[in-house]
């Protein structure tokens, strides 16, 4: 038996269990199973679940381990970052202070928010916070205006927002953009006169009795039962956690299988923890109704799983003839997913210490076809198969040898060097490396190879070496002889991103 499968059966018989139902014992023996095998499929360390039914939460427990070394067990109060989930707090948040007056959701931003400018004027004169809410700003992504960043103030990502340029016209295409969700968790904030922090704290979690969810990282003890991050080569290593706490409501929430439960018991119940209202009459509705077509193809493999739209910010679909709502997260080794169906008042969660694990989509869908009492579909397998052949057409990098570098630019190597600012980006520094450059962009690292004329290939740097991938070409531009610029293709939607030399 593989090792890590026996290690996870002989801890299933430990872990901490909270759950209710007990006519459900045999299709939780069923679930156990699953999910045993699927992460050992999977290399996965650790899993906590939680499945809502009612008003009741049903299930709550872990699988394997937050920290294999230390022999401490997943359970259904390990906190997990949830990431890209922490957008549907500030859905909660902006529905809330509608409620209280404080904005109208279909009006245009910039009333309530002067300091929130877009790449034109008549843009930020137009957007809505519903059109940030449904992601259909034409706001191209720019994440790496944020992925290699740490610890910004505000008010820094704020003004990076109005010189990012759009890919499309105002509600013509879905773009996903955490930028403008970050945006409303400042403004939400403000309306309140108040930190998004704050707010989401005393308007959110302390009414659900959220007691071991905190808005970011920094705000967890040292000896919290916090899961860590594992990688998996060959064998599992822990490797440090980067949070981003800057992005705010865009993804710096972290939280349990239990305390999301009972999140989603107010998403399932229209609003209403306990016998006690938290959100506006009918917001779930509205934030669940389709706002914007997220693809407009069909799952020719499942028919009956079908349509993709989005609501303000759940993403919307129809699983085997049940209306589903579902936001996931993916943050630098932790993926997460919230998920419920709200007709027939189902919900699960599912927190994993694995960088975009499959499981926060399988293990739903196996929970969901167990309540529906459906025929379960092997998913996992397919999933598998589906690794199996992309592994067997992709070969090992071999890493770059920056000592065979023969190609020369047109000018000396270190005439290219030097600080360089974008204003939606930030600042980049360039330096000499043998015979050619390296680029440091706060975490991120370039090796820039010369091509010929003034074009360099780029080549990521990362721990392991460097890699014959990258970002595409820069290009640099020089006037009489002295830098002046260079572009590099960091937004694939929009035009090259320009760096002039400071």
């Amino acid at each position: 038996m593989n090792r890590l499968l026996l290690l996870l059966l002989v801890g299933l018989m430990s872990f901490s269990t909270h759950s209710f139902c007990q006519s459900s014992r045999f299709q939780r023996e069923k679930l156990d199973s699953f999910i045993t095998k699927a992460m050992t499929d999977w290399n996965l360390m650790g899993l906590a679940i939680a499945i809502v039914k009612n008003d009741s939460v049903i299930l709550a427990k872990g699988y394997g381990y937050r920290d294999y070394k230390n022999k401490l067990s997943v359970n259904e109060n390990t906190i997990f970052p949830i990431a890209s989930c922490s957008k549907t707090f500030t859905t909660a948040l902006m529905g809330m202070a509608e409620e209280d007056g404080k904005i109208q959701l279909d009006k245009p931003i910039h009333k309530y928010f002067p300091q929130f400018q877009l790449y034109t004027e008549q843009l930020t004169k137009q957007v809505t916070a519903e059109d940030m809410l449904s992601h259909r700003t034409g706001s191209a992504g720019h994440d790496w205006a944020w992925t290699f960043n740490t610890n910004f103030p505000e008010d820094v990502y704020l003004k990076r927002i109005k010189f990012q340029e759009p890919f499309a016209p105002l509600r013509t295409q879905f773009q996903y953009s955490n930028f403008m969700f970050f945006a409303l968790s400042v403004l939400s904030g403000k309306l309140y006169n108040t930190t998004w922090n704050d707010l989401v704290n005393k308007k959110i979690f302390q009414p659900l009795e959220m007691n071991n969810t905190y808005s970011n990282s920094a705000s967890l003890n040292i000896n919290a039962n916090a899961a860590l991050k594992y990688e998996f080569n060959d064998s599992f290593e822990v490797k440090p956690t980067n949070q981003m706490n800057d992005l705010l409501g865009a993804g710096s929430v972290n939280s349990t299988a239990a305390d999301l439960a009972h999140y989603l018991q107010m998403w399932i119940n229209d609003g209403v923890y306990k016998n006690k209202r938290v959100l506006p009459p009918g917001f779930v509705k509205r934030a669940i109704k389709s706002h914007f077509m997220v693809d407009e193809g069909i799952n020719d493999q499942y028919p009956d799983e079908h349509f993709s739209n989005v609501g303000l910010c759940w993403f919307l679909s129809s699983y085997r003839g049940h209306y589903k709502a579902h936001h996931n997260g993916n943050i630098d080794g932790f993926s997460s997913t919230v998920t419920f169906f709200p007709y027939d008042s189902l919900g699960i969660v599912v927190l994993t210490n694995q960088n975009n694990s499959a499981l926060i989509r399988l293990v739903p869908d196996f929970v969901a076809d167990l309540v529906f009492d459906l025929p379960v579909r092997d998913k996992n397998s397919a999933f598998i198969e589906r690794r199996k052949k992309y592994q067997g057409n992709t070969q090992k990098p071999r890493l770059v040898n920056v000592d065979t570098i023969k190609t020369k630019p047109l000018f000396s190597i270190e005439k290219y060097s030097g600080r360089f600012e974008n204003a939606g980006y930030g600042e980049v520094k360039i330096e000499t490396y043998k015979k050619a450059l390296v680029m440091t962009y706060y975490n991120l690292k370039l090796l820039l190879i010369p091509k010929g004329g003034h074009r360099f290939s780029s080549h990521y740097w990362w721990e392991e070496g460097i890699f014959p991938n990258g970002v595409g070409d820069v290009l640099f531009k020089f006037n009489n002889g002295v830098v002046k610029s260079f572009q590099i293709p960091f937004e694939p939607t929009v035009k090259d991103i320009v760096f002039r030399k400071q």
